[in-house]
């Protein structure tokens, strides 16, 4: 059997340069939110259906794991995952494109159209490439990345990763201000941890101009994100990366009220985990202190969110490797890590693997609007690409040997 090329990969995936358009566009018309995503799914498992592919619905709700058991596969054969997400963001679409979200309120403003697109367009390389395949690929097309306690702990904990066992897995997330083809990888802690901060400040509300008759629950507030701010620059060393901010703060009703209550909340993001838990204890003792040097009561709630995503730097030198083969030295690049989050992170917890970035922005075609942005859309030439890409590090790490 004649060992496979990267060639062989780019044109499979470049014959379904439109197919996968047509998909793109279909799921950015059709936005569902976070473990609502009914029609994405069913349109999943379609595709997949027409590949013949087996399949397990229902899985952390709206989730789907399609199996394709390659031809050349053994008892004992390697399996590896390739993973899509297929949440959308509550966020007004103002693209003016002419496939823009249909459903008001919601858009594709993180890729997560592509995202599937690209792992359905690896399926179909990979089907059509499956005689050649000595081991199994397993899709995870999971719901609610967006949204804690993320799609990806709930696929895991219903068996996502077994039945077969996943080896290996791997994800990718477009990158809209990185040019559009390139890749970019990083061996070790590329994203961070995002706990959700909920505060509730309780005074004694009353006249504005009678002070001394209140416990004003907004000058401790505003003392409170003040403080607050020491967690981070007074006990993280400043080697290390780490951020708490409050993004939202509620409360009175006119000029003249002081009121009973105000509410914040925030984010805290970490990429170390000791510190992560360390500050959890800060964070109440900073609250605890203010409220009683202010005469007030407090409410406290931390939810747990994501954690860190560690790439396993054996893996991502294998993928970032394969990348160059794929597209080429020049378009692979050696990216940095960054603050935001990602559910991707609890299947790293479980089985190694990598996650890339695919850049997707063309600033002359308008593709430069950030992430979660109602502007935000990419250069569809990369849907094939990513699809390649996907097909051919999955294939590598199954024909590699040891």
């Amino acid at each position: 059997m004649p060992n496979l090329t990267p060639s062989d990969f780019l044109a499979a995936a470049k014959r379904r340069h439109d197919r996968l358009i047509e998909i793109r566009r279909t799921l950015h018309m059709n936005p569902e939110l976070a473990f609502e995503e009914y029609d994405t799914s069913a349109l999943v498992q379609s595709v997949l259906g027409e590949l013949g592919m087996e399949m397990r619905t229902g899985v952390a709700k709206t989730g789907v794991v399609g199996v394709l058991r390659g031809g050349a596969a053994t008892d004992g054969s390697r399996c590896v995952a390739l993973r899509g997400d297929m949440d959308a963001l509550p966020i007004q679409e103002e693209t003016g494109l002419p496939f823009a979200s249909k459903n008001a309120g919601k858009m594709h403003a993180c890729g997560h159209d592509s995202h599937t697109t690209m792992a359905l367009g690896a399926a179909m390389v990979l089907t059509e490439l499956r005689e050649h395949l000595p081991g199994t690929v397993k899709f995870l097309l999971q719901p609610s990345e967006e949204k804690l306690p993320g799609g990806a702990s709930v696929m895991v904990a219903e068996g996502a990763l077994d039945g077969p066992k996943v080896d290996m897995v791997f994800g990718q997330h477009v990158a809209p201000r990185v040019a559009a083809g390139t890749v970019g990888f990083y061996p070790g802690t590329i994203l961070a941890s995002a706990d959700e901060i909920y505060i509730t400040i309780r005074g004694v509300g009353g006249h504005a101009a009678l002070p001394q008759a209140t416990v004003d629950p907004i000058v401790t507030a505003c003392q409170l994100v003040v403080a607050l701010q020491t967690v981070v620059s007074r006990t993280l060393d400043p080697f290390k990366p780490g951020v708490l901010t409050i993004g939202k703060i509620a409360g009175g009703t006119a000029t003249n009220i002081i009121p009973d209550e105000v509410r914040l909340e925030g984010t805290l993001r970490a990429m170390d985990e000791e510190w992560r838990r360390a500050a959890h204890t800060r964070i109440e003792d900073t609250i605890r202190g203010i409220c009683i040097a202010n005469g007030a009561e407090y409410e406290l709630n931390i939810n747990l969110g994501y954690p860190a995503l560690n790439n396993d730097p054996w893996a991502t030198h294998f993928a970032q490797e394969a990348a160059r083969e794929l597209l080429g030295t020049g378009a692979v690049y050696d990216a940095a890590p960054m603050m935001g989050a990602e559910d991707f992170a609890y299947y790293l917890e479980k089985v190694p693997g990598t996650f890339w970035w695919i850049g997707a922005g063309t600033p002359e075609q308008g593709c430069n609007a950030g992430l979660h942005n109602p502007k935000f859309t990419i250069n569809e030439d990369i849907l094939p690409v990513g699809s390649a890409l996907m097909a051919w590090v999955a294939y590598r790490y199954l024909t590699q040997a040891g």
